[in-house]
């Protein structure tokens, strides 16, 4: 613990070899926070998933046509924006290291893709490290790195002001 005189130092009271990494991830961005070696670095990477389409023309409902009609339109697109999400969930837990716990949290369902995978690829592996998972919403970065140090159970960091 270091003290100083008259202006705020940073404390930092966290375990100095305590590994991890937290992942905010939905389909267009992913947020990695890691915490190694008592410090914190954030990246971030964007995704070339394509979103949603939209329908913006009539669907007519009648008793040929199955659930709002027929299946084209509702599966337009769909498949190959689904193999672009699992290609980027790929290459987001390839870029995990293999001896860092993992917390992964999204406010969509692509949070919970990317933590089987996880399990899956530890599985393969004979892997066993903490991988878990929560839905959450959009966090800044500040808020990011705290709920990873509460995931790691290391303390807050703290400013010493003196008296």
């Amino acid at each position: 613990m270091t003290a100083s005189t008259g202006a705020r130092a940073p404390v930092d009271l966290a375990a100095p070899d305590q590994r991890g990494a937290l992942v905010w991830i939905d389909a267009r961005e992913v947020i990695v926070v890691r915490w190694a070696e008592g410090a914190s670095s954030v990246v971030r990477l964007a995704s070339n998933v394509p979103a949603h389409r939209k329908s913006t023309r009539h669907v007519r409902h009648g008793p040929p046509m199955c659930g709002g009609g027929g299946s084209t339109p509702l599966t337009s697109g769909e498949p190959r924006r689904l193999e672009h999400l699992d290609r980027f969930i790929q290459e987001v837990a390839e870029r995990l290291a293999a001896d860092e716990d993992i917390m992964v949290i999204g406010h969509g369902t692509v949070h919970e893709r990317l933590a089987t995978c996880l399990r899956d690829i530890d599985a393969r592996s004979g892997r066993a490290r903490t991988i878990s998972a929560r839905r959450a919403g959009r966090l800044t970065e500040p808020q990011l790195v705290a709920e990873l140090r509460e995931h790691l159970g290391t303390s807050a960091r703290r400013r010493l002001v003196s008296g």
